[in-house]
This record gives C-alpha cells, sequence and structure tokens, in this order.
C-alpha cells in the first residue's frame, strides 16, 4: 500500500475537487472578536457583534459542508479561542468526520486548551508571530503584555507536540525581524513561514496597505528567504485557467463570514450569499455561477503582459482596492516586473 504524507494527500485532493468543481476545503471565520489590535489586519471590526452565528448554527453548517464530501475545514477569525462556544465547536467537527486546521494569534493558548485541541484531533495548528521581539511584537499587535502572552503560548504548543505552523506577514514593522523569528520557531522544533502580502480590509479601507513593503525590499527578502515563503509562487497554470477568477475559490475551497455569508474566501468577501436563508450546497452552486459568470473589463491587460508568470496579484487584490477585478495594480506590477527581471538575470542560459 503506498503511503502518502499529509500534504501530498491534500494537494492530490485539492488538483481532483478543482478539476470536478467540488468542493475540498472549507475556511470558516468563527468571529471577528479579537483580543489584539493588529495594525496591517484586514478584520472589519475586531469585535463579536451580537448577529454572529450562534453554536447551533455553527454545528448546523458543520452538517452540511460534511454532507457536501467537504474533508477540511479551516477555524479562522479574529481570534476563534474568544468564543466561548469554542470547544463544543471543535468536538462537533470531529464528530461530523471534518479534518480540521486552527488559526491563532496564541496569545490565549493554555494546557487545558492543547489537550482540547488534542481531543479534537485538530490536524493542524496555525499561528501567527508578528515580532521576535516584545517591542516590535507590540508595535504590531497594539495590545501591551500581549508578546509574553505569545511566548507562552508557544511553549505550550511545543510541549503538546501539535502540528504546528507558525506563519510571520512581514510588514514595514517587523521586517528586519524576520530571521530572528525564524531561530525562535524553529528552536521549539516548528515549521516557519513568512507571507509578504499586506491586503486591504475586507470592507474596502486601505488603510493596513500602508504598513506594505516595497517591491524591491520584497524581492530581497524572497532571495534570501524563499524556501520559507507561505504564500506560493505564481504558477504557469494560472496563465492558461479557462477561468477568469483563476484561484481555488468556487473552484474547490469557499469561506463562510462570522455572519453566516458564503463567499469565494475571506479575502473575496462575495458573493455574500445568505446560509441564514439558504443551503451550504445551494450556496456552492452560487459560488460556481459567480467563478463562470465573471470576465475581464477593457482595463484586462493580464494576457499580453510579459511578466505576467511572475505577478502575484489575484482578482480580489483588484477587487478590494479599485472594485475592477480587472485592474492591473501598480504595486504587483512593479512587483512582478523586479521579479522579472532578477530572474532573468540567475538565469544559467543568460550569456556572461
Amino acid at each position: 500500500m503506498k503511503n502518502l504524507d499529509a500534504d501530498t494527500f491534500l494537494e492530490s485532493l485539492s488538483i481532483k475537487a478543482t478539476a470536478s468543481r467540488r468542493p475540498e476545503g472549507v475556511t470558516f471565520e468563527l468571529t471577528y472578536g479579537c483580543n489584539l489590535r493588529c495594525v496591517h489586519c484586514y478584520n472589519p471590526t475586531h469585535r463579536a457583534l451580537p448577529h454572529e452565528l450562534t453554536t447551533s448554527e455553527v454545528c448546523a453548517l458543520l452538517d452540511q459542508i460534511a454532507d457536501l464530501g467537504v474533508l477540511t475545514v479551516t477555524f479562522t477569525g479574529g481570534e476563534p479561542s474568544v468564543r466561548p462556544d469554542i470547544s463544543d465547536i471543535l468536538r462537533y467537527a470531529r464528530r461530523r468526520g471534518l479534518m480540521t486546521h486552527l488559526m491563532t494569534n496564541a496569545t490565549r493558548m493554555t494546557p487545558s486548551f492543547t489537550d482540547l485541541l488534542q481531543e479534537a484531533a485538530v490536524s493542524q495548528v496555525n499561528v501567527s508571530i508578528y515580532g521576535a521581539t516584545e517591542a516590535i511584537y507590540e508595535q504590531m499587535t497594539a495590545v501591551q503584555g500581549s508578546y509574553r502572552q505569545f511566548r507562552q503560548g508557544l511553549l505550550y504548543l511545543a510541549a503538546s507536540r501539535l502540528p504546528v505552523v507558525v506563519r510571520m506577514p512581514v510588514t514595514t514593522i517587523n521586517c528586519k525581524e524576520i530571521q530572528a523569528s525564524r531561530q525562535l520557531v524553529e528552536s521549539l522544533q516548528m515549521k516557519f513561514q513568512y507571507c509578504l502580502e499586506i491586503m486591504s480590509s475586507v470592507t474596502g479601507d486601505q488603510t493596513p496597505l500602508q504598513y506594505r513593503l516595497a517591491p524591491e525590499e520584497k524581492v530581497q527578502i524572497d532571495q534570501e528567504l524563499l524556501t520559507h515563503r507561505w504564500a506560493s509562487a505564481p504558477e504557469e497554470s494560472c496563465s492558461a485557467s479557462q477561468f477568469f477568477i483563476e484561484c481555488a475559490c468556487g473552484q474547490s475551497r469557499f469561506a463562510i463570514t462570522p455572519y453566516g455569508e458564503m463567499n469565494l474566501c475571506t479575502a473575496f468577501p462575495i458573493p455574500r450569499y445568505d446560509l441564514r436563508t439558504g443551503t451550504v450546497k445551494e450556496g456552492w452552486e452560487i459560488l460556481k455561477q459567480t467563478v463562470d459568470q465573471s470576465h475581464p473589463s477593457s482595463r484586462y491587460e493580464c494576457p499580453t503582459c510579459e511578466v505576467r508568470p511572475h505577478c502575484r496579484q489575484g482578482r480580489s487584490d483588484a477587487w478590494l482596492e479599485t472594485g475592477d477585478m480587472s485592474s492591473c495594480l501598480p504595486h504587483f506590477k512593479e512587483w512582478a516586473q523586479l521579479e522579472y527581471h532578477t530572474h532573468a538575470l540567475l538565469d544559467p542560459r543568460r550569456p556572461r
């Protein structure tokens, strides 16, 4: 019998799901409530509002998700652990046979919570790291004392031996601490990744973008640390996609907000299908139609752009910043041009 590691298995499943247009994964935002106030965050409120889904509503949606054949559910927020019913939700997901991932800032981690994660068979814990020192970390989170809580939470996770990936969103504030953050994480035998993409708020507020690195800084970081990158590099297969929206959104994955809205993903909050009045199965058909019926406008330049294979701009980036999925954003164009020239310089076939 052939054995596959989890990442290879999930990648294979995703490819098959995309080909058959069946969902294999969902990102479920349980709450927008959070105990931190990260300056770069796309969270629209940082508060848990009264109309967030109840425990029974979340569990009913998990029933529908499992019945649709979805394998993986990633619980995120906000900070999902601020929900008082998080233990009930995680246990219920396990009973429904779902493979669960949890995204957390780890500041509320305790031995009893790691015991819960083990009991609920959480298959991966994704932790955010905002810096290697107290000053930088708390400049990012805007909450005094959060660094100490994070470090203690990371130690609890290390002791639990749960599968943990620690991910660093890189900004103008913490960019000098990438290596120190990596060393901190790897000293605990955990996997480290970093991400250079900072996005607008899902409300369209572009304030977080002021913390985005300049394209030349991103290229330099990638040259030094590319093997640790979180977001995957652009792939040639995207340019050959039959869909204008080229990513997995509406093809093999979808997202649910704390208010029960079903969207393409957390960074692409359309079509806002209301699961309180509809079903996940019907919502999936609406999402597929959203992808199928999306077409470029007259502003679409990608097919003739020489740096397209190096471009990391998604349709959601353009939509959030301009309201038009076809827009070419100058930041991403400049980034791609720098990547293009960097690859050309490194090409062994290039005449010396």
